[in-house]
């Protein structure tokens, strides 16, 4: 995001559509830094119900889309620990958000994003 932000010259609308899946330091960092720049930023954090709720019904494998790591684990063993993590994550998130005055806004996958954005537009024109 960094070096997006360097690139962005001239004062504008951000928009960040994204699962976010990264480390939080280097998310927060980077959308402080297109606030920094003085633009105007809106997050959307994209999140898949299963992601959220880790409600799979049995042992699977999942694989990480980016290093291409596996695990295979049953679901009902880590999905408090994960639902608390993804809670945690997200949080920290949209705290670091409201801190830095910049829009988050969760999505969820099982909404179509046209709902989605129709919501957040109807209540942004509430606002102002």
């Amino acid at each position: 995001m960094h070096e997006m932000a360097d690139r962005i010259k001239r004062r504008g609308l951000v928009i960040i559509l994204s699962d976010l899946l990264d480390d939080a330091s280097k998310i927060i960092s980077g959308l402080k830094h297109f606030r920094y720049n003085k633009h105007e930023v809106i997050v959307f954090h994209i999140l898949d119900p299963r992601e959220r709720d880790f409600a799979f019904p049995r042992e699977a494998v999942f694989k990480d889309m980016e290093t291409g790591d596996e695990i295979t684990t049953s679901p009902y063993q880590i999905r408090g620990a994960f639902g608390k993590a993804v809670r945690a994550f997200s949080d920290e998130i949209a705290s670091a958000c409201r801190q830095a005055n910049i829009d988050y806004h969760p999505i969820d996958t099982g909404m179509p994003f046209d709902k989605a954005l129709y919501a957040f537009l109807a209540k942004r024109e509430r606002l102002y």
